[in-house]
């Protein structure tokens, strides 16, 4: 769990499962250099990913980490809605766990505290690192949400005012993968 081919395999699944809402919720071009920057990560960094996998950054985390699965109370913070059914997408790096959590603040109008909560979770687990994978782990869920999203059309009941919010979502989490793969890597 966590070495490259595991991850580049979660990726082509993505772009293969995605091939045919280009044009539709992401243009072509947003496409290609998504791709091609993720392929170049991949091969770049290989061994930052080895010496993640290493150091025991990979570990068995809830997978699906964004707003919609989390509670804030007055005392407490619940988390819920893990991936239970599928270990390749459970078990991973936690900077993947920590950016996906970010690139949801960031796509919803909370980038603040998107930084906020990156420079604590390095604060608390001294995993300076992220860094370096921040973006690629961004980039990753906000196009696997675009996705997600884009399912939604192959709904032959969806209503078209549903259809085309859905439309909408997807275009703006492709945006923001696009935005995060031609970003360059910056400190948080």
């Amino acid at each position: 769990m966590g070495r490259v081919e595991t991850i580049r395999r979660n990726h082509e699944e993505n772009f293969s499962q995605t091939e045919k809402y280009i044009g539709i919720t992401i243009p072509e071009h947003q496409n290609r250099l998504i791709c091609r920057y993720d392929r170049r990560f991949l091969q770049e960094k290989a061994p930052l990913f080895e010496q993640r996998v290493a150091e025991g950054f990979i570990r068995e985390c809830h997978g699906d980490l964004h707003l919609e699965h989390v509670v804030i109370g007055d005392d407490d913070v619940t988390i819920f809605d893990a991936i239970e059914f599928n270990e390749r997408f459970r078990f991973g790096d936690v900077a993947a766990e920590v950016a996906f959590m970010a690139m949801d603040l960031e796509f919803n109008g909370y980038g603040a505290y998107a930084d906020r909560f990156v420079k604590a979770y390095i604060r608390y687990s001294g995993d300076e690192k992220v860094q370096t994978l921040l973006n690629f782990y961004k980039c990753y869920y906000a196009y696997v949400r675009g996705k997600v999203v884009s399912f939604r059309l192959d709904d032959p009941d969806i209503a078209p005012a549903d259809r085309e919010a859905a439309k909408e979502m997807a275009r703006r989490y492709f945006d923001l993968a696009y935005t995060c793969a031609a970003r360059p890597e910056r400190p948080v």
